[in-house]
């Protein structure tokens, strides 16, 4: 068995995903199954006896230096384990440097994933995200999907709750609702941020929606963060809509180029140009929807927790001698200066 301390509580993501004992790994029916995950400091009568101690991002970086563990041996392994944005949680205290020996985040350079989705081929493999993606020339999509995508009436749909974000996208959809209105639209805005409801207990139908009626949907994150990206894309992608983004990640790594439309890049008034330059052209329209024929994208919150107990087992990477010397650097990103100091 492989023992797994989570040191920070357990009731938020990702340490949520990871159960009690293996079961977490048996329900995701992961390769290896042979970890067990507790809470309990005291389960053994020392410490050095877990093969792996986790912390949650979002709780270690308000704990230093009182409360961490005392003492720890050469062959434990210290995981930060992270979903929540760098620039929610930023991590700015020196002691964090050279402390933790593995990484599992959303980011992709962490030592192994922990991410919001995963993108398949049509053949079930998966081939992404990743830093270096490389997509293929897309094919046209077929007359089924054409008239399907006809039948949309609707620009732009926005499913939203938290009203003040760090990375301000309120505002921006503020300025981008008064720009189409230049061309007799508007943004849709569905839930406490809006003035449409469609609730959650309803999800399957509020998604029908997007797919039956929107040309758009705001896939907007609320914060800025490399590789930062959330299940909001999945969204459109699964919905029949075309994914506008708003985030610091560099999204080839997770789109193909013309799939997508940026919101930063095109900024408010741009952005309310095109989409209307979008829908008034159907064959323009109908391209953004070329990855269909190539990929699947699937929510993988749960069984990425299997990643954790596969490198446990890998013996290479268990006798490796690993450190984030500078891992402030690397978790905060370009926001280091602006959140640290």
């Amino acid at each position: 068995m492989k023992y797994i301390l989570q040191w920070t509580k357990k009731f938020s993501a990702p340490f949520d995903w990871m159960g009690e004992g293996n079961s977490a790994f048996i329900k995701y029916q992961c390769k290896h199954t042979n970890c067990y995950v507790t809470d309990d400091r005291n389960y053994f009568l020392d410490l050095k006896e877990f093969d792996a101690i986790a912390f949650n991002g979002r709780d270690v970086i308000n704990l230093w230096p009182f409360q961490m563990p005392s003492h720890r041996s050469t062959e434990q392994k210290y995981i930060f384990g992270a979903m929540e944005s760098a620039d929610n949680f930023p991590a700015c205290d020196e002691n964090l440097d050279g402390f933790f020996n593995w990484t599992w985040t959303y980011k992709l350079d962490s030592n192994f994933k922990w991410g919001y989705f995963t993108i398949y081929n049509r053949d079930g493999l998966i081939v992404g995200p990743k830093i270096n993606m490389v997509w293929p020339e897309m094919r046209e999509i077929d007359d089924g999907l054409k008239n399907k995508l006809r039948k949309k009436t609707k620009v732009v749909a926005w499913f939203v709750s938290n009203c003040s974000t760090k990375s301000r996208r309120e505002q921006y959809v503020t300025e981008l609702s008064n720009e189409l209105k230049k061309y007799g639209w508007s943004v849709d805005v569905y839930g406490g941020c809006g003035s449409l409801s469609c609730p959650r207990s309803s999800e399957r139908s509020c998604f029908k929606m997007i797919e039956d009626n929107y040309h758009f949907y705001l896939s907007f994150e609320n914060s800025f963060s490399e590789d930062y990206v959330t299940e909001k894309l999945l969204t459109a992608l699964n919905n029949y809509a075309v994914p506008i983004v708003y985030g610091a990640a560099d999204y080839t790594r997770f789109l193909p180029e013309g799939s997508y439309l940026n919101a930063r890049t095109l900024g408010p008034v741009h952005l309310a140009k095109e989409m209307s330059n979008i829908m008034a052209n159907k064959t323009k329209y109908f391209d953004f929807f070329r990855w269909r024929n190539h990929f699947v994208y699937k929510e993988t919150d749960g069984p990425d927790v299997c990643n954790l107990c596969d490198i446990l087992n890998n013996e290479e990477k268990l006798r490796e001698t690993t450190v984030w010397k500078n891992f402030r650097t690397w978790w905060n990103d370009a926001k280091y200066k602006e959140n640290c100091f």
